[in-house]
């Protein structure tokens, strides 16, 4: 009678690993997540999801090739369920939930159950997890297949010759590169494990090298297009980001970034394959990533969001061993006598969930930032979008300016985006739209009078300074709107300003003293 008993107890230690920690990042995640704006990186997301097969050909053989899968996934899913931000952003979402549950059981498969628990749970407190997750942006995607492929490779070790426990690995590793290139850095630290890995070696290493070779393949186009438009990462500054900069962005947070990074450590055991494995994964990427600098710069912190599925698992074998000594402790000094506690008794326990408690708690102004509206210094384009909606007439025309948060270009489809709903004004001083530049820049009209004409309510939305609202914008546009214009209404929100422009009416022609005024034609 107690054999279906036993049974559910072991399906349920199996299972919580996988599920608790999936159900608790995705609530994370999704908790408040339209709170904050989209910022410019997921309005281009939107940008070339919603272009035509042709016009986004045409963006992609200039710009962000090495996007094109997810810009790909993203137009179909735009397809199906519509360009909400919650849309836009829900399969994000889900990628964390799965990778949760793919480090609760890596954490199984290398350590314990209860060790994968604790791990996917330590993930799901990460500020970053919340900021990534709730980002229309293919990071998440990344970390889920990093998760996977590792999980994959230990499963196929386990009897590296048959080959079709290689295969999803391959298919796996095609999904690294798609979702984003830097994270098949993670292939270095597999190889090492292979390299470790118990007879038969050679099998192993010849299977998984073959494995990763087709995983690579369908990756290589990407690489190629990506070569020849590495100038899209010149923005990224050739100085060393600060550590604690970096830790912060990563984790999300630098108290628990550094509490995080401090237990992984403690874990590192080199005689201990399973630790070798995540202190490589951990490691090696951002090693390789820093070695390349010279030659392309690609040392940026959401890059290397991938890497923090090894330090949660390094960090909560530290956290339960941890736990199980302190409450040994706690009782030879109440007893007087020494018994050593299991990492699985409830005390135990307890004293990781109050671990759990203490960081989650430490976490909360990190988790607060990830939903500031908008991330970080960005505009407020969804803020000045309201501002105009509210006080929108037929015929309304609007201009950008600015050079600061990404002026123009970035204004451009921010707004876009934001007044789909509704009749947007006409962007009056675009003469060639970026669909036909076949890059985010739209080409500006030489003759910004010529472009103007009949309009007579003007939008601008410029990150100029208050002092001059037309300082940036070219003298030809700015002599234009300060002559032939007068501002009736003006708010700024974060890191822009919105101005409601009326033409002036047309001075009458002065009529010199003694001089006869013309004549009035009769009325019929």
């Amino acid at each position: 009678m107690t054999r279906p008993s036993v049974h559910a107890d072991h399906r349920l230690m199996r299972s919580l690993p996988v599920a608790a920690p999936a159900l608790a990042t995705l609530l994370a995640v999704l908790l408040g997540h339209d709170r904050r704006a989209l910022w410019r990186d997921e309005y281009a997301t939107w940008y070339a999801a919603t272009l035509s097969p042709a016009d986004l050909k045409h963006l992609l053989s200039n710009v962000d090739a090495v996007f094109a899968p997810f810009y790909l996934f993203t137009r179909a899913w735009i397809t199906l369920f519509g360009d909400s931000l919650t849309s836009l952003r829900l399969p994000s979402a889900l990628a964390m939930a799965l990778t949760a549950a793919l480090i609760g059981a890596l954490g199984r498969k290398l350590f314990s159950p209860g060790t994968g628990l604790v791990a996917g749970l330590l993930f799901a407190l990460l500020p970053s997890i919340s900021r990534y997750g709730e980002e229309a942006r293919p990071y998440a995607f990344a970390l889920a297949a990093t998760a996977g492929a590792t999980l994959l490779l230990l499963r196929a070790l386990e009897r590296p010759d048959l080959v079709r426990r290689w295969v999803p690995y391959a298919l796996v590793v095609t999904l690294i590169g798609w979702s984003h290139l830097v994270a098949l850095t993670v292939l270095g630290a597999h190889a090492l494990v292979v390299l470790a890995t118990a007879a038969p070696r050679l099998v192993a290493v010849r299977n998984w090298t073959v494995a990763a070779a087709c995983g690579g393949l369908p990756v290589v186009p990407l690489l190629l297009l990506g070569r020849g438009q590495t100038r899209q990462i010149g923005w990224i500054e050739t100085r060393e980001e600060s550590i604690r900069s970096f830790v912060t962005a990563v984790f999300g947070s630098l108290t628990v970034g550094l509490l995080v990074l401090t237990l992984g450590v403690l874990a590192i055991r080199l005689a201990d394959p399973r630790r070798r494995l995540l202190m490589a994964w951990a490691l090696l990427p951002p090693a390789v990533v820093l070695a390349a600098t010279p030659a392309v710069n690609l040392m940026l912190s959401r890059y290397l969001l991938f890497t923090l599925p090894a330090w949660v698992l390094l960090a909560s074998v530290t956290l339960r061993r941890g736990a199980a000594l302190a409450v040994t402790a706690f009782v030879a000094a109440a007893k007087g006598r020494f018994a050593a506690v299991s990492p699985r008794s409830g005390r135990a326990w307890i004293v990781v969930a109050a671990g759990l408690a203490v960081l989650g708690g430490l976490a909360l102004p990190g988790q607060v930032d990830a939903r500031t509206l908008p991330a970080g210094n960005q505009a407020d384009l969804r803020a000045a979008a309201a501002i105009i909606k509210a006080r929108l007439e037929p015929g309304d025309a609007i201009a950008y300016g600015g050079t600061s948060h990404g002026g123009p270009r970035v204004f451009r489809r921010g707004m876009a985006f934001e007044l789909r709903g509704v009749t947007a004004p006409r962007d009056v001083f675009v003469s060639v739209p970026a669909q036909a530049t076949g890059t985010f820049n739209a080409v500006e009209c030489a003759d910004p009078a010529a472009c103007a004409q009949g309009v007579r309510r003007l939008w601008l939305v410029t990150s100029a300074p208050d002092p001059n609202l037309y300082g940036w914008l070219p003298a030809t546009r700015a002599e234009l709107l300060r002559t032939e214009f007068t501002a009736r209404f003006e708010q700024r929100t974060q890191g822009v300003a919105v101005v409601l422009l009326e033409r002036s009416p047309q001075p009458r022609p002065q009529v010199p003293a003694g001089a006869e005024p013309a004549a009035v034609a009769p009325r019929p």
